[in-house]
């Protein structure tokens, strides 16, 4: 586990991470929020590559900045470094002289994605770069494994098999996959952890994330607006209009009430997708 407790970055008067405390489960941890909520500030703070100002960092149950911390994990940061001369094989040369990694592992995931090995990095499409780098990361054989817009620039299918090796990887490390794409993190992760202004707004397994908001379809037999809704005593989250039906999202379930309010042609429960939920939950914290 790593465990964050009161931590706070500051870059002059930018308070980029707010008294942060948060423990980073065992498996796959999505780390979420909009542009400029924190999420690299926080994992290179993790990394040691930013110092922090204020709290505490443990990666296990050694600080970060010890020998111990640091030897323990691998980042992956967004923009990382090569040699615009190497190709893959002296990248993994390179990179071999400071961490620990599993060659073999290594050499296959390269095969699994398609990279042609005896190509400069240079002429590697923005894509390749991205998936030539995930998988010396997943060849790492640090326990803790910090991946920094992870699926940026990739396409559907090529984000699918990294999924896969991510899972795989799991088994052995405690992994943090920072996005602000939330898209790319559905069914992937284990546990979220959702950054606002440097601050920690909610944690927890999605299910917890749900456990307050219901959606539902609903065709009213009248004109129904969501002030008539608000008015009744139902707490709306979102109100849209899709031709006749409306959808409907709520904090709480009111599918007694409006049955019994409103007695509409059609009300049934829907299922809600992650992005809506981690959107749901940033609005709601917005609002409070």
């Amino acid at each position: 586990m790593i465990k964050i407790n009161n931590l706070t970055k500051r870059f002059g008067d930018l308070v980029a991470v707010n008294n942060l405390s948060v423990d980073v489960l065992p498996g796959i941890n999505g780390l979420v929020g909009r542009n400029g909520a924190g999420k690299s500030t926080l994992l290179r703070l993790i990394a040691d590559v930013y110092k922090k100002d204020e709290g505490e960092i443990l990666i296990g149950d050694k600080p970060n900045d010890s020998v111990e911390g640091r030897g323990s994990l691998f980042f992956l940061s967004d923009d990382p470094l090569f040699n615009y001369h190497d190709n893959p094989e002296q990248l993994f040369k390179f990179y071999n002289s400071l961490f620990e990694f599993d060659k073999e592992k290594y050499q296959n995931l390269l095969l699994a994605f398609g990279l042609p090995i005896e190509r400069k990095i240079s002429t590697y499409s923005k894509g390749m770069k991205r998936q030539l780098f995930i998988a010396l990361a997943l060849s790492s054989k640090a326990q803790y494994l910090l991946m920094d817009e992870a699926f940026d620039g990739l396409d559907a299918l090529v984000i699918d098999s990294i999924k896969e090796e991510i899972i795989k990887s799991s088994e052995t490390k405690t992994i943090i996959v920072s996005s602000h794409n939330i898209n790319t993190l559905e069914k992937l992760c284990n546990n979220f952890i959702i950054l606002s202004k440097g601050k920690l707004q909610k944690n927890g397994e999605k299910e917890d994330l749900a456990k307050n908001i219901c959606k539902y379809q609903i065709i009213f037999a009248s004109p129904t607006s969501e002030e008539d809704l608000r008015k009744a005593g139902v707490d709306v989250i979102k109100y849209q209009t899709v031709g006749s039906i409306i959808h409907l999202i709520t904090n709480g379930d009111y599918l007694s009430l409006i049955q019994q309010k409103f007695q509409p042609t059609l009300l049934e429960s829907i299922g809600i997708s992650e992005e809506e939920i981690f959107k749901i939950n940033m609005m709601m914290e917005d609002k409070e």
